[in-house]
């Protein structure tokens, strides 16, 4: 069965309820929350009742999202006909997890190729750019909505920081047809670009200052890395996600083929983030360490300390790397997302 025949099927389902509760993953980010805001906008449209819930606050740099004040983080977690799990799988959720058993309909609708769990209808679609696209044909092409303003924002924004502005891999034509129909219905993309990517507050770049120090890469050059420290985070006096978006420094490096930011975490643990151009599979290597993602962006926890979690990390990318010839095209895997 084709995505589109699927998708129509799922969508079709998706309509005949009368209440949801409508989540996604911890940490949500822009692609995750526009789609969950985008997908509530259009099941009101069609006269439910939806509840839209994160298992974690949302950053105060989402707040410019049309509709983020509807955002509740439970507990507890409403009741409702149907649950629908966007952009992650069901056990990324949190609360909404715990009390998937209670929910008689749950729907997932992401397109990490990685996600293999949870859902009685489950839609995943790796092809598509962010979770954004799914949610644009569901409402536009298989429940005839014409979009708002509101709505247009929320989904521009999902493809747009998805793809790294439209640079990444995962952009398609298909992916500018619907931006371009986006903008057409409100979107604004230099005020959304400008939200995104021109506000960065000054605890932010003193961390950046403070983890470039770090940046390191392997004798080969293939692959290079920066690390973010609690003790960097309260010299800066930076939030955690502040780091979100540092890996694109040693990706770009010229001849560095996998980039890498190590996170500490305040329990000691080791969140890592993983960046491909293409000859390694990081979400193969991610899951081999716990994690997922896409070929080309993935990530992982390990329950370790900032120094060993990097020699077990680049100990996988080796293992990744070893018998891939340099200068092999980057088109050889899949996109990034």
């Amino acid at each position: 069965m084709s995505p589109a025949e699927s998708l129509a099927e799922v969508a079709a389902r998706l309509r005949s309820h009368a209440s949801y509760v409508i989540t996604g993953h911890v940490d949500p980010d822009p692609d995750c929350l526009g789609s969950m805001l985008a997908l509530a906008w259009g099941l009101e449209r069609l006269g439910k009742r939806v509840h839209v819930v994160s298992p974690d606050p949302v950053r105060p740099e989402w707040g410019f999202l049309p509709g983020i004040e509807s955002v509740c983080v439970p507990p507890p977690v409403p009741d409702a006909d149907a649950l629908v799990v966007l952009d992650c799988d069901l056990p990324r959720t949190g609360p909404a997890a715990e009390a998937a058993d209670r929910f008689l309909h749950i729907y997932n609708l992401d397109h990490h190729v990685t996600n293999l769990a949870g859902g009685t209808v489950r839609y995943i679609d790796p092809t598509a750019a962010a979770t954004g696209e799914i949610v644009y044909t569901v409402l536009v092409d298989h429940w005839g909505l014409a979009l708002d303003e509101a709505a247009a924002t929320n989904l521009y924004t999902a493809l747009m920081t998805d793809t790294g502005s439209f640079r990444y891999s995962n952009t398609r034509a298909e992916t500018f047809r619907i931006a371009a129909a986006l903008v057409d219905a409100g979107a604004r993309p230099d005020e959304i670009a400008s939200r995104v990517y021109e506000r960065a507050s000054w605890s932010t770049m003193r961390l950046l200052a403070r983890s470039l120090a770090t940046l390191d890469r392997t004798p080969d050059g293939r692959v290079a890395w920066i690390t973010v420290t609690g003790q960097m985070l309260a010299e800066a006096g930076a939030r955690y996600d502040e780091a979100d978006g540092f890996v694109q420094y040693p990706r770009m490096i010229k001849g560095v083929e996998v980039a890498l930011v190590f996170r500490e975490l305040p329990d000691g643990r080791t969140r890592v983030g993983m960046r491909s151009r293409g000859l390694v599979d990081v979400s193969r290597v991610a899951a081999e360490l716990g994690g997922g993602g896409h070929p080309r962006a993935a990530g992982c926890t390990l329950d370790l300390p900032v120094e060993r979690a990097r020699v077990r990390v680049l100990e996988a990318v080796a293992r990744a790397l070893d018998g891939v010839a340099v200068g092999v095209p980057s088109d050889r895997v899949g996109g990034q997302g």
